[in-house]
């Protein structure tokens, strides 16, 4: 029977398990879907801004070019009848100047020089034409437009060129020749560029996809990279309407200086068409990812279900993690609060297996020393295996040892055992052995009295206890702070008052308190022992408001919601929130709804250090990663990190590593060289 169960338990995880696992692929397959889109889409418009901008560059050097020509012979006495002394010059040393420029210009198909005045000649570098033949054989333009030009820089228009055989941009530029008494005398400088010589430039982009790349000149289209365009463009004037009519396009607009504007406009309906193949891929990806997930998931379920029964285990292993802090924290209750049988902690301390409704209780005490180990073994082993009797550790000193024994022994058998080990030279102190549950902290005093006068310990400085209570203090367990704070009251009613003097400024100095708080009065001023007690007894009373304020708040760690807890769950929310304005230890508590001492101590038992220990560590590691992996500034990283200056930043990080930032920073490069 036991076997079909858990046959039945496996297949209905066999079964649980694959559906789930088609719901985040499914998710993951969309979600990769869309990004491929997007990154293809986006790539696209990448590479064809870049494009654009390269193509803007070469066109500025030859507007460049054209601009630098244009003061050559604005100020050349070729052309400038300001500059040569017996004006006009020769129409040959015109026409051999234009020619050298040609030769050196290779974007422009030829250069004329246009003389609006007297002859109205051009000259070219293959001589002299009339202004007739010009403007109706070589380049179609509106002469009009001269007329309205002035000295207004570089003006481009479009025309057709060599009696209609082709078309072309004409680029103006005019040039004050001379100066004299308030008149000038303008002529001009014509650059002829094909549209076959643009197309070499604007017509092919190299991407994998057609697209459609547009100049203009003040807002007026000069030339369309698509053939058939040209007509339609100089009819339409702007033309953007009919040329993009009934398509979507992305469009890209790159300024080229001196009026020019390259427009780029990609078809959307290109766009996806070229991603096609990308589709075709993930497509045939995504089938055989489906088809040999299921495949492996069938395959390995059995090793899966091994892995979740061990994570079943591994649950079930924390849940005896929190049994004992809960057993733990029902035994500093039990040296702190008083308990009767039915009452609310008496129900806890039965529920977390400790008995202490059998027939004899008492507290035993002895220091972790070679002379003792029968005492580890009776009270750590032996004293367990019998169902009578049961010792507890409570866990209050670093190199002491604790025990509350419930046993249903008699005293005389419970007696005899003890009295066994004392003639071996053990030192032990044992409470008086109760049978009520309310006397237990008696027992506990009696035990720890006992130790000291065994050990002859009645003057001796408590460093134990003092080191103790630094640690409680420092994890914020409250509970165990009034246990070791009423110990130490003890041990102060037993010294001169030197020492408890001593002892007191220890207390205040691990505790964080001024002596102004405590010692205000005249009567307390004079160190007496009454005046002692009370300051222990505000001490305690302070950890023990501070203790019951917590319980109320359900400081109890292993209570309601946080039950369900887990040390995973508090290293995830740590990891997610470390750097948080508002991370504090008393916010996590608060968070997983139990006190600061509990979730303290409770990380501290799991993980083995605290919590800002835990927090420093992980942004050591943060910090490491942004040193050898960025160039950003010590101030910078410490300010990411939340450290309050550098200073604090460089301090944590030597404590760890030994080495500065820089330092640590220095050698990866160095390695890496």
């Amino acid at each position: 029977m036991e076997k079909r169960n858990k046959n039945v338990s496996y297949l209905r995880f066999v079964i649980t398990y694959n559906i789930v696992l088609l719901i985040p692929l499914l998710l993951v397959s969309f979600s990769v879907f869309y990004m491929v889109h997007t990154q293809h889409y986006k790539k696209i418009m990448d590479e064809t801004a870049l494009s654009a901008e390269r193509q803007a560059d070469y066109f500025k050097q030859q507007i460049a070019v054209i601009s630098a020509y244009n003061a050559d012979c604005r100020y050349s006495k070729i052309y400038n009848r300001q500059y040569s002394e017996k004006p006009p010059v020769s129409y040959l040393e015109m026409a051999e100047d234009l020619k050298k420029k040609e030769s050196t210009f290779p974007f422009a198909d030829s250069m004329y020089y246009y003389i609006c005045d007297g002859e109205k000649k051009i000259i070219s570098s293959g001589g002299t034409l009339t202004e007739e033949l010009f403007f109706s054989r070589i380049c179609r333009l509106d002469r009009n437009l001269f007329s309205r030009m002035e000295d207004r820089g570089l003006y481009a228009v479009k025309a057709e060129l060599y009696g209609g055989s082709s078309t072309g941009i004409v680029i103006i530029c005019p040039l004050v020749t001379w100066v004299e008494k308030g008149k000038s005398d303008t002529q001009y400088l014509l650059y002829v560029i094909r549209d076959s010589r643009l197309m070499e430039q604007f017509g092919g982009t190299g991407l994998p996809y057609e697209d459609i790349t547009l100049i203009s000149f003040q807002d007026q289209v000069l030339f369309s990279s698509r053939e058939g365009d040209n007509r339609m463009l100089l009819e339409g004037g702007r033309g953007w309407e009919t040329l993009l009519d009934g398509e979507e396009y992305y469009t890209n607009v790159t300024d080229m200086g001196s009026g020019f504007a390259a427009m780029t406009f990609v078809s959307k309906a290109e766009i996806s068409r070229s991603a096609v193949s990308y589709f075709k891929g993930y497509g045939i990806w995504i089938l055989c990812s489906v088809f040999v997930g299921l495949f492996l998931a069938f395959y390995y379920s059995g090793k899966k279900y091994r892995s979740f029964r061990s994570l079943l285990d591994n649950n079930e292993m924390l849940e005896e993690e929190r049994n004992l802090l809960r057993t733990e924290n029902c035994l500093y209750e039990l040296l702190t609060k008083e308990v009767k049988p039915g009452d609310e902690l008496w129900e806890r301390c039965l529920r977390s297996c400790i008995h202490i409704n059998r027939r004899h209780l008492f507290f035993a005490v002895f220091p972790q020393i070679e002379e003792n180990r029968e005492l580890y073994e009776l009270f750590g082993s032996q004293m367990n295996e019998f169902s009578a009797s049961t010792a507890y550790r409570v866990v209050l000193f670093e190199e002491m040892y604790v025990y509350l024994v419930c046993s249903d022994e008699s005293i005389g058998e419970i007696t005899r055992r003890l009295e066994k080990l004392s003639g071996n030279g053990v030192k032990l102190g044992v409470g008086r052995i109760t049978s009520d549950v309310s006397k237990i902290r008696l027992s506990y005093e009696e035990a720890r009295k006992e130790l000291r006068r065994e050990q002859h310990q009645e003057q001796q400085f408590p460093e134990q206890e003092l080191k103790a209570l630094k640690d409680a203090a420092g994890l914020s367990d409250t509970v165990r702070t009034v246990i070791l704070l009423s110990e130490l009251k003890d041990i102060v009613s037993e010294v001169k008052e030197s020492m408890a003097l001593c002892i007191a400024w220890e207390v205040m100095h691990i505790l964080n308190r001024e002596p102004g708080e405590f010692f205000s009065g005249k009567e307390d001023a004079e160190l007496t022992k009454e005046g002692m007690d009370r300051f222990f007894d505000r001490m305690i009373g302070e950890q023990a408001d501070l203790s019951r304020e917590e319980d109320g708040n359900g400081s109890d760690a292993f209570q309601g919601n946080y039950r369900k807890k887990n040390i995973a769950d508090i290293l995830d929310y740590i990891h997610a929130h470390y750097l948080d304005d508002n991370f504090t230890v008393k916010y996590m508590a608060a968070y997983f709804d139990t006190s600061v001492s509990n979730l303290s101590h409770f990380f501290k038992k799991n993980m083995q250090v605290s919590i800002s220990q835990y927090v420093d560590k992980i942004k050591l590691d943060r910090a490491k990663e942004l040193l050898a992996g960025s160039d950003k500034k010590i101030s910078e990283i410490a300010r990411l990190l939340r450290y309050g200056n550098s200073t604090v930043f460089i301090e944590m990080f030597k404590k760890y590593e030994g080495i500065t930032p820089g330092g640590y920073r220095e050698n990866v490069w160095k390695s890496r060289m």
